[in-house]
């Protein structure tokens, strides 16, 4: 299957960005084709051929908001409706969890099916969190 992974920083990006290609990892060790992302300015990534796809944020302030890159991102994004995916986020703070929520919130308000999201602390928890994550397709009922 072929992984997006996308991820946008809230201040340093190496933490999140080193998260991102640890997970990465875990997918391309199950035999998963992986495009990995920063989500910064000026990038407009296709998710449209992506089977499966991982959004990854840091929250901003001491509220745990999300980026404002993020609803330009979606919004720019085609072809969502009906897609897969998996949330995450880099913990910061005290509301981290809520970030989390609003993360796959705002994904699914773009008709996505996120089906898995995580809360990492470590690049260790990211490769975890990447071989937990259920990239395979659904089962399909054989018609008769």
């Amino acid at each position: 299957m072929r992984v997006s992974l996308v991820y946008i920083p809230a201040g340093d990006a190496r933490a999140i960005a080193s998260m991102a290609k640890a997970m990465a990892r875990a997918f391309e060790a199950k035999g998963h084709e992986v495009e990995v992302l920063e989500g910064a300015r000026g990038v407009s990534p296709r998710f449209s051929a992506a089977d499966y796809l991982v959004l990854g944020v840091e929250g901003l302030g001491f509220r745990g908001k999300l980026p404002p890159r993020l609803a330009e991102l979606l919004a720019q994004s085609g072809g969502m409706t009906g897609k897969r995916g998996m949330a995450f986020v880099r913990k910061r703070g005290f509301f981290s969890q809520k970030t989390l929520a609003l993360l796959m919130k705002s994904m699914e308000a773009q008709g996505m099916n996120v089906n898995y999201g995580e809360l990492l602390a470590s690049t260790a928890e990211a490769e975890v969190a990447g071989r937990a994550a259920p990239v395979e397709r659904p089962e399909r009922p054989i018609s008769s």
